[in-house]
């Protein structure tokens, strides 16, 4: 239970920390905004600058969001508009100010929804390059990268941590019999299984083929053979019912002491996983170190 409670105040405490950075990023683009702003008005209307307001406008989109970059860009047409008419321009209308005004709003605000575009896009493919296709967990790269954050977490607070290998027995049967497509199913609903019984702060990748890894971070050897055995009896209640031979060998490691790198953490567990399949499959077998 206090290593839930922990978790859950990392997971606080996490959340809480990018809002404090996008208000501080906030407050910074405003800042530049003012500052901007005051050198339009003293250099004036005869030499247009309204497009250096494109900086804090850029700023605030891409560090807080699309709605404070929306804001600043109405900000912008305002203060550039405002500020010619303070320095003296005079317009033949009394419409003209109006017009601009509405332009340049209109050419800062289709920036921010085009810049906006490009952000979703250019995190989508972030995305894409850290989750295996297949079964929308983490791939092997992205895995290892969770696995290093929890073990520098662990040396750090001097916390256990638990990592497994998870190998599907009999895998090349179900792509020889049913053929891949049935595979893949099979690979998806394992992945799914294993998804919906760890908690939020544990880690689960594809290493390749037919083998997960599984990070448990604060979980020490009774609680992380308990968790484990849950998880391997609710993937091999999820299997279809056509790959029923098919089994699942596990092989896990309890870290007390955090080994030195996260190389050592995952072969130590790939160790594991080997003498599991090799004492006869289809069984858990969890080691302390």
């Amino acid at each position: 239970m206090p290593g839930r409670l922990t978790s859950v105040g990392q997971v606080l405490l996490e959340t809480a920390t990018p809002q404090r950075s996008r208000l501080g990023a906030l407050a910074s683009c405003v800042a530049i905004l003012l500052v901007m702003a005051g050198v339009d008005y003293v250099i004036g209307y005869e030499i247009p600058l309204t497009v250096i307001y494109l900086v804090p406008v850029f700023l605030a989109t891409w560090n807080v969001g699309r709605s404070a970059g929306i804001t600043l860009a109405i900000a912008s047409a305002i203060l550039s508009v405002g500020g010619d008419a303070l320095a003296g321009a005079h317009y033949s209308a009394w419409l003209i100010p109006w017009i601009i005004l509405l332009l340049w709003a209109t050419l800062f605000t289709v920036f921010v929804l085009v810049l906006t575009q490009l952000k979703r896009g250019l995190k989508r493919e972030q995305e894409l390059a850290r989750i295996d296709a297949l079964t929308t967990v983490a791939n092997r790269r992205h895995f290892v990268e969770l696995a290093s954050a929890e073990l520098s977490r662990a040396k750090r607070h001097g916390r256990p941590m638990t990592v497994a290998y998870m190998d599907l027995d009999n895998f090349k049967q179900v792509n020889d019999r049913l053929g891949h497509d049935m595979g893949d199913e099979l690979l998806r609903t394992v992945a799914t299984a294993m998804r919906s019984r760890l908690r939020v702060t544990d880690s689960i990748g594809r290493m390749g083929g037919d083998e997960f890894a599984i990070c448990l971070p604060e979980t020490g050897a009774p609680a992380g053979e308990k968790v484990l055995s849950e998880l391997r009896r609710q993937v091999l209640e999820a299997l279809p019912e056509a790959c029923r031979f098919a089994t699942l060998s596990v092989g896990a490691v309890t870290f007390t002491v955090p080994p030195m790198s996260v190389d050592v953490l995952l072969r130590r567990a790939d160790q594991v996983l080997y003498q599991a399949k090799r004492d006869g499959k289809n069984q858990l077998r969890v080691e302390a170190a």
